[in-house]
């Protein structure tokens, strides 16, 4: 019986936000497998922390302009989504962020504590414009997996603004398989995996959980576990699945962003259910930009006609 289980893994680059790993050598036909199912993986089930709720002295709901700061509290709140945490326990935690006098608020103003600390310090926030103005923001920073949206959620404090979460640390993963040689044998594989996080995490690290979360989810079927919980078979439209995200999730250049919500695809599922020629027709969105929404949607999973 062959033994697919040894192999060696070895480091080809490893920095705070990005690693290119080695898997060699494996049995023809395991680097697809296991390239793809830890890509997969590493897309969608490596917890990380965001922030899930804000409160903004002087601002009682979202669509508030603040005296003094350039930006209104919308794009305060997108700018605040893009903060990223290194945060491992499972309770929220509450951090400030305080500034006054004229400059550019980023996230390193946030006060972090020796838990929960910002990831990606140089994150612009906003700009105070008035020596007299300050911006004073009450943040909850929680931890999860995948991607929450404020609609889903409620809360009973009163200026207490909810925010859409990406917690996947994950930004991106992508893998490559050479074949290779063992002994006189060349039937072999060599996986590469590279792995781009918000550096809130080290990329071994997501490889690791990825791996971790593979192995107990295939136990089951080795040594099946029972459970009480009702399962209930939905509906099921794989394309649809989460599509209801902001387009302002898809880092695209503010004119673009602005012409796709005026054609009105204001959502991922817009976006989904037109299809890349109809968008194509919108005004000043040009091919670049389509491949970028391609790439996009490519990476989380989802497809379009």
């Amino acid at each position: 019986m062959v033994d697919t289980s040894k192999f060696h893994i070895n480091t080809i680059k490893s920095t705070a936000n990005y690693g290119k790993f080695e898997l060699s050598p494996l049995i023809g036909g395991f680097g697809h497998t296991l390239g793809n199912s830890l890509r997969r993986i590493l897309l969608i089930t490596i917890p990380g922390a965001a922030i899930t709720r804000i409160k903004v002295d002087g601002a009682n709901h979202l669509f508030t302009t603040l005296p003094g700061i350039k930006e209104d509290l919308v794009d305060i709140s997108l700018n605040l989504k893009k903060v990223k945490f290194t945060y491992n326990r499972e309770e929220p935690v509450t951090l400030e962020l305080s500034k006054k006098g004229v400059g550019i608020v980023t996230a390193k103003d946030i006060i972090g504590n020796d838990l929960c600390k910002v990831s990606n310090p140089d994150q612009v926030i906003a700009t105070i414009t008035d020596p007299k103005a300050s911006l004073k923001i009450q943040l909850t920073v929680e931890r999860g997996v995948g991607y929450t949206m404020a609609k889903e959620q409620k809360t009973d404090v009163v200026g207490e603004i909810i925010l859409d979460a990406a917690f996947t640390p994950v930004v991106k993963a992508n893998y490559e398989v050479i074949p290779t040689r063992l002994g006189k044998k060349s039937d072999y594989d060599k996986l590469i995996l590279e792995v781009w996080t918000d550096g809130s995490i080290d990329p071994l690290q997501t490889i690791k959980i990825a791996a971790k979360d593979m192995i107990n989810s295939l136990s089951q079927i080795v040594d099946p576990k029972e459970f009480d919980e009702e399962v209930v078979t939905l509906a099921s439209n794989p394309i649809n699945t989460g599509s209801d995200i902001s387009i302002e999730e898809i880092e695209l250049p503010l004119r673009v962003t602005n012409a796709l919500k005026k054609a009105g695809f204001a959502n991922i599922e817009n976006l989904i259910k037109a299809g890349r020629l109809e968008v194509s027709k919108s005004k000043n969105v040009g091919e670049k930009s389509l491949k970028v929404i391609d790439a996009w949607l490519k990476e989380k999973g989802f497809s379009w006609k």
